[in-house]
């Protein structure tokens, strides 16, 4: 994330940080709900494993983490209002102020087991951003995102009420980037459709696929990378 488009991140979210809703960069806690679902399926056992969410946001998945057994839960934002709340009402976990370009912070915060980016990749250089959190992953680690689909014409409004600050990638370029990390063992797509009938659940996911070659554009996209031990 460069200085400009960090600086605008983090006025835009602080002035929602006191927002009553819980949760952020979806139209409703059910979508929220089942992103996060799809990111626990991803990680796979998280009991003592060292864990950091990057762009906590309110918190709701690092503490999800720690609450099925992870080792020590990080959690992350630009935005210092949000920090400031969870280190109140959560100081069992640690709470920082700051982004993966704060090569410092990276360096103090060390190596996790597991490393989730739930809607960050848009707002940030995706490929220095995938780059530094997989240096900071343990050897045997996962690395699990969730990002809007450049391809999708729903996002595509998005970029365009946010030019030039809001730039989701493709699944090529995820895939591409997946394939030029080193020591990486495996990585795989997941393409999230909503679905025609809503009432059970908002989307329907693909299965996983390393050549995402989608029969229609996915509105988001979970990536998840597994790195060699």
């Amino acid at each position: 994330m460069n200085e400009t488009r960090e600086g605008f991140w983090t006025e835009y979210y602080s002035k929602l940080s006191e927002r009553a809703e819980g949760w952020l960069d979806y139209s409703n806690e059910r979508v929220q709900a089942q992103t996060f679902g799809s990111v626990f399926s991803a990680v796979g056992p998280a009991a003592g494993r060292r864990c950091l969410d990057v762009g906590c946001g309110y918190g709701q998945l690092a503490s999800a983490l720690h609450a099925v057994g992870g080792r020590e839960v990080v959690g992350i934002d630009v935005t210092p209002e949000f920090i400031e709340r969870l280190r109140q009402r959560h100081p069992l976990l640690r709470w920082e102020v700051g982004s993966l370009d704060n090569g410092e912070l990276c360096e103090r915060l060390g190596r996790f087991d597991i490393i989730t980016l739930v809607e960050v990749l848009q707002y940030v250089d995706v490929a220095a951003t995938l780059r530094r959190a997989w240096s900071m992953l343990e050897p045997g680690g996962r690395l699990v995102a969730v990002v809007p689909n450049r391809d999708c014409p729903i996002v595509g409004r998005a970029m365009a009420r946010f030019p030039a600050a809001y730039l989701p990638p493709t699944p090529g370029e995820l895939s591409d980037l997946a394939g030029g990390l080193a020591q990486c063992q495996s990585f795989g797509l997941q393409g999230m459709f909503f679905a025609e009938d809503q009432a059970l659940v908002p989307y329907m996911l693909s299965g996983w696929t390393r050549c995402p070659d989608f029969p229609a554009p996915p509105n988001r996209l979970v990536f998840a990378a597994l790195k060699q031990q």
